[in-house]
C-alpha cells in the first residue's frame, strides 16, 4: 500500500479559525477498496480526542455566542457524544492528533496520504490555526497540496449523476434528484448516497465528530466511484 486517506472533522464552539475545540476525530479509509472503504488492521481504529474547555479559554481561543446557543439546542445524546469524562488539554488533543496520522503513515511506509475534511475554511482551517499557536510544522505531516474537500467532490459528483440519469445513463440518480434541485438545495444530493452502514452508526449521534468523519469519507468514496467509473 502506497496512499491511504484521511478524513479529520472538529466540533467547536465557534466557526471561526481560532475555534475553541471540543472534539476532533481522525478517520483513515482507502479509495481503491470496492466493497468497504474503512481501513481495517492493527493499530488503525480512528482517532478521537477530547478537549478540556478551559485550556481553550486559558489560550485565547473563540466561543461564539450563536454557535454555543446551537448546542444548547441539541439533544442531551449530541451533547454527550462530544464531552468526555477526563477531556485533555487542547496541545495534547493537538498532538496525539497529529502523532495518531504520523504513526500510521510510518507503519505502513505510505508514499502518500490526503486529508480530507467538509468544506475547507472550516476543520483545515483551525488546524492549521492550532499547528501555528503551537509552533508545530503541519507541513511536515500532511503538505498542504494534500488537503481536500469532501463537500465539493460530493457534491459535483451528485451532479454528475443527476445529469446522467436525464440521459437514462445513471441508476443512482433516477430521479430522486435533478441538477437545478442539487444547486439550489446541495443537501438533496446526500439523497444519492447509500447511507453509512449501521456497523458504523451504532451508538453515535450527528455531530459526534466521528460520525461525521465516518459520514463524510463513506460519501466520499462513493462519489470517487462514480467518477472512476466514467474513466
Amino acid at each position: 500500500m502506497t496512499h491511504l486517506d484521511f478524513t479529520i472533522d472538529f466540533e467547536t464552539c465557534s466557526l471561526s479559525a481560532n475555534a475553541a475545540v471540543m472534539q476532533v476525530a481522525v478517520v483513515p479509509w482507502k479509495r481503491d477498496d470496492e466493497s468497504d472503504p474503512f481501513f481495517d488492521c492493527q493499530d488503525t481504529e480512528p482517532f478521537v480526542g477530547y478537549v478540556d474547555l478551559r485550556t481553550c479559554v486559558v489560550d485565547g481561543f473563540d466561543f461564539d455566542p450563536a454557535t454555543i446557543r446551537w448546542w444548547e439546542q441539541r439533544g442531551d445524546a449530541a451533547k454527550a457524544a462530544v464531552t468526555a469524562e477526563l477531556p485533555e488539554a487542547i496541545t495534547d488533543v493537538l498532538i496525539n492528533t497529529l502523532d495518531y496520522i504520523r504513526r500510521i503513515v510510518k507503519r505502513y511506509e505510505l508514499q502518500s496520504i490526503c486529508l480530507w475534511c467538509q468544506g475547507p475554511d472550516v476543520d483545515i482551517a483551525i488546524l492549521r490555526n492550532l499547528c501555528r499557536k503551537y509552533d508545530i510544522n503541519l507541513e511536515d505531516i500532511v503538505p498542504h497540496t494534500q488537503f481536500r474537500d469532501c463537500r465539493t467532490i460530493i457534491l459535483e459528483a451528485a451532479l454528475i449523476e443527476a445529469e446522467r440519469s436525464m440521459n437514462g445513463k445513471s441508476t443512482k440518480a433516477n430521479g430522486i434528484a435533478l441538477p437545478l434541485q442539487i444547486l439550489a438545495d446541495p443537501s438533496s444530493a446526500y439523497r444519492l448516497f447509500d447511507p453509512l452502514p449501521e456497523q458504523y452508526t451504532s451508538g453515535k449521534e450527528a455531530h459526534d465528530a466521528l460520525y461525521d468523519a465516518l459520514r463524510s469519507s463513506w460519501n466520499t468514496w462513493q462519489a470517487l466511484g462514480w467518477i472512476k467509473s466514467l474513466i
